[in-house]
């Protein structure tokens, strides 16, 4: 899926952070693009920067949810643990939040990112 193919979904914020996020990633040369949604949740763009390709999309979030596809448990040293969710249909999970917006994005790198670039090579 390319990043054009989602730019456009109606969700506020979001083709700024992808505009934004996509640009610094390809800077950065970072395959991990961290969008924080106002209800607390995150979806996380695992993408090659160069070719504006979503490799694939997940869901990090503090709630288990037994539906989905469980890629990983995070913890932040000190602080919450999140759940890590493979997301099959983005276009189809965008949709959906209809009561929410994009409040933060982020290149993701350090802890999170080795977590991360372990968890998918699985």
């Amino acid at each position: 899926m390319k990043i054009k193919d989602i730019i456009d979904l109606p969700l506020p914020g979001l083709k700024e952070s992808l505009e934004y996020g996509i640009s610094e990633a390809e800077y950065l040369g970072k395959e991990f693009i961290g969008i924080t949604l106002s209800n607390g949740d995150g979806i996380i763009l695992h993408v090659n920067p160069y070719s504006d390709e979503i490799i694939e999309a997940y869901l990090m979030t503090i709630k288990q949810n037994s539906e989905k596809r469980l890629i990983g448990i995070f913890k932040y040293e000190g602080g919450n643990t999140y759940f890590i969710y493979e997301i099959t249909d983005l276009v189809d999970y965008i949709n959906r939040l209809t009561n929410e917006r994009v409040v933060y994005v982020e290149v993701i790198k350090d802890v999170l990112e080795d977590f991360l670039l372990n968890a998918v090579a699985r």
